[in-house]
């Protein structure tokens, strides 16, 4: 069991510098391709071009390469991560389920960008026998802009 006295515990900031070919990168898998620059493959349909092409970036309404929206999990999930590795709260990951995760989208995310993510455990509850854990996070850019709230919760078996 999850001690109650955690909720509230607290993690990051953590920092994390968006890097242009990670976003082609991400946009190519998502798409069904692997990225690579010798032994890569296509994805079967083409990514959006605002995810790889500059051009087309520089033309769309954010003037540059912007991220997939799902990219976000990339630095948005580490305070999850942490909470759920922290041994403070006593886990036992092989009874861990990570039931389900939801985002609030603010600021769309730009090569070069610099994230700072924070979390903290914002509900604990327990019921049949298992416990529960959200963990909140909220990443915010350099810019002091939102870029995504997280909400990740976990099932705990006993």
């Amino acid at each position: 069991m999850i001690d109650r006295a955690n909720l509230g515990r607290r993690y990051g900031p953590y920092r994390y510098t968006v890097g242009l070919e990670e976003i082609r990168d991400f946009a190519k898998v998502l798409a069904g391709g692997a990225p690579g620059r010798v032994f890569g493959v296509e994805p079967p349909e083409a990514p959006h071009p605002w995810h790889l092409d500059e051009a087309a970036g520089r033309a769309s309404p954010y003037g540059s390469i912007v991220a997939p929206t799902t990219f976000v999990v990339r630095f948005a999930m580490q305070p999850f991560s942490e909470a759920c590795s922290d041994p403070a709260l006593g886990i036992d990951l092989v009874r861990l389920l990570h039931g389900e995760q939801s985002f609030e989208y603010g600021d769309v995310v730009r090569p070069g960008d610099v994230v700072a993510t924070v979390g903290e455990i914002s509900d604990l509850q327990q019921r049949s026998g298992m416990d529960f854990m959200t963990v909140k996070s909220l990443s915010s850019n350099q810019r002091g802009k939102v870029v995504v709230v997280g909400t990740w919760k976990a099932v705990l078996r006993h």
